[in-house]
């Protein structure tokens, strides 16, 4: 690490950001701006008081040499502080009484080039690293300004001889110049950042809601609760994991979750399944909502039989139930949304104590899932075996190589 990168490494681990910089997440991004709004701003001073010198305007010039002295104090401010908001005062301080002064120094708007126009830049800078109160009190410093030597342009134009027509011509531009280079960047990053932070908002609300349910929420307000004639629910807990997670550390056990429950959302979205919740070591996710869907029964068990696959590849236990039936879906609470679903099929689908062992495996509402199973093929069953058990004896069937099993429609179901 050279000692350049070091100090700003130092400067950035240090920056008190305000305003809208408190958003951004860079320190060092914050610490190039600082730079730029002061020891950057030099070479544009240094030219504006050439120009003053060169026209024979020296109490205008030195005028222009004292705003830069404060600018490299304003810079050192920063450096000691980090403090951007102490760092823009003496910045603003020092801009807003430098430009009044050149101003009257030079007898009004038409013989100064404008030079009030700077207070448009810094204006803008204000908005961005302070609050509002802050800001309006520089934009409103300066719009005073602009108002009182509207009134007083005749007689400070009359105070004076006219200066060199060529001083005027070019500071003018120049100074615009300056001022487009200063609000553009502020601009741009007001704008970037705004679009930044509504992504990130409608992300963490599409983790939250449904994109379907999302979508109607932004655009009304609310969302409707919706009955559905036919969906499918899968609930898989782990076996064990209470007394299991009183030896783990928080961590581990948040870890082993976590683990888990990932593949199960990345498995959702292959399958077009909509994860409802977690409580605990339980997973709940759904297929046919917030969308109806026809294959909704298919898609659910194709989920159960990855999580089958993947069930090879742990020391963990899953307990797993399928129930499908109508429903009613929709978000309930105002702070914490939450997408919900509702009815006996939801009831009936979560495994119950009967399925704790591979002898008994769960079924939900067994007597329609023999008839789902005979117009669906795959799934009519997910239940829970224990790695390496045998065979159940009682007319179940049991694949004995993993912590889960899957019963197909022609195998029995705990002795039915």
């Amino acid at each position: 690490m050279t000692d350049q990168e070091s100090l700003w490494d130092r400067l950035a681990a240090r920056t008190e950001p305000s305003g809208a910089l408190v958003a951004m997440e860079n320190p060092r991004t914050i610490v190039k701006m600082a730079f730029a709004w002061t020891l950057g701003s030099l070479p544009g001073l240094a030219v504006n008081a050439t120009l003053f010198f060169w026209f024979d305007e020296s109490a205008a010039g030195w005028v222009q040499v004292g705003i830069a002295f404060f600018y490299v104090v304003a810079w050192l401010v920063f450096v000691i502080t980090g403090s951007t908001r102490r760092t823009f005062a003496v910045m603003a301080g020092a801009s807003v009484i430098g430009i009044a002064a050149v101003h009257l120094i030079m007898g009004g708007y038409a013989n100064s080039g404008a030079i009030l126009m700077w207070g448009i830049g810094m204006t803008t800078v204000a908005v961005l690293l302070l609050n509002t109160r802050g800001a309006l009190v520089v934009g409103g410093t300066v719009a005073a300004l602009v108002i009182v030597f509207g009134f007083l342009e005749q007689a400070l134009q009359a105070s004076r001889p006219l200066p060199d027509p060529t001083l005027p011509a070019v500071l003018f531009p120049f100074t615009l110049g300056a001022v487009i280079v200063m609000v553009v960047p502020v601009i741009g990053l007001l704008v970037n950042r705004l679009s930044f932070e509504r992504e990130r908002a409608e992300d963490l609300l599409l983790n939250v809601l449904p994109a379907e349910v999302a979508s109607e929420l932004k655009e009304t307000g609310a969302t409707a609760t919706r009955g559905f004639s036919s969906i499918s629910v899968l609930f898989a807990d782990i076996v064990g994991f209470t007394p299991m997670s009183a030896d783990m550390e928080p961590d581990e056990m948040v870890g082993q979750l976590n683990e888990v429950f990932s593949h199960f959302d990345a498995l959702a979205v292959q399958y077009g399944c909509e994860k409802i919740r977690t409580i605990g070591d339980a997973y709940m996710v759904a297929a046919g909502v917030p969308s109806p869907t026809e294959d909704h029964a298919h898609a659910i068990s194709s989920m159960a039989l990855e999580m089958l696959e993947y069930a090879k590849t742990t020391p963990l236990s899953f307990r797993l139930g399928i129930n499908s039936g109508p429903a009613v879906a929709g978000v309930v609470g105002t702070s914490k949304f939450q997408y919900d679903i509702w009815g006996d099929t939801v009831n009936t689908a979560p495994p119950t104590s009967s399925s704790k062992t591979a002898s008994k495996p769960h079924s939900a509402a067994q007597s329609r899932s023999k008839e789902r199973a005979a117009s669906q093929p795959g799934i009519s069953t997910v239940h829970e075996t224990k790695r390496n058990s045998r065979p159940a004896h009682n007319g179940s069937s049991s694949l004995g190589v993993s912590e889960v099993g899957v019963l197909t429609p022609k195998m029995t179901c705990g002795g039915t």
